[in-house]
């Protein structure tokens, strides 16, 4: 019985750290460091792909776009819209926009499709800073919940002005783009 009382009281001490220690984005905020050692951004090495650590700090100095989606069809296009207006109407290099994509995300024995499609996209776009989370640590330190999903602005101070959990619609894509103008023009 006792055995059983401390391993109960054990199993509640770790998920109430999990809980205190996982983060939540909000507006106004940080983001919550997040470190992503397991792969991490894909580095271009020729006609082949190396992986180096990655983490939030990087997050500053710039305006940054943040997109965190699962390794999923589904995902893949939800901030495609925002995107695709940064491209055409933003200066080159006024925006960062970094992805992070959360391999846990993947359908069982879909990983090497799913890489082998994220090695071609960086290799047609190199300037693009990728990041492959292998153990989808950022869905829990982001506090992203079931969907773990998320489109972060992120000022030059590294203080989080939008978070979107789920895809844009026209508002929401209108809000953003306005926000992105008026922190690349101040």
């Amino acid at each position: 019985m006792k055995l059983l009382q401390s391993l109960l009281l054990a199993t509640s001490c770790l998920i109430a750290s999990a809980t205190i220690a996982s983060g939540s984005l909000s507006v106004g905020g940080t983001v919550p460091p997040l470190k992503i050692d397991d792969r991490g951004e894909i580095i271009l090495q020729g006609d082949d792909v190396d992986y180096t650590p990655w983490d939030s700090g990087r997050l500053r100095d710039g305006v940054h776009v943040v997109q965190y989606i699962g390794a999923t069809m589904g995902d893949k296009d939800k901030f495609k819209p925002l995107t695709d207006r940064i491209e055409q109407e933003f200066e080159p290099g006024s925006v960062t926009v970094t992805t992070l994509i959360n391999m846990d995300a993947a359908l069982w024995g879909t990983g090497g499709f799913v890489a082998a499609e994220i090695k071609k996209n960086k290799q047609a776009y190199p300037q693009a800073i990728i990041v492959l989370d292998e153990d989808g640590i950022g869905t829990d330190i982001w506090g992203l919940g079931e969907d773990g999903i998320a489109l972060l602005i992120i000022d030059r101070e590294g203080v989080v002005r939008y978070v979107a959990k789920e895809g844009l619609d026209q508002k929401t894509l209108a809000e953003s783009l306005d926000l992105l103008r008026t922190q690349v023009g101040g």
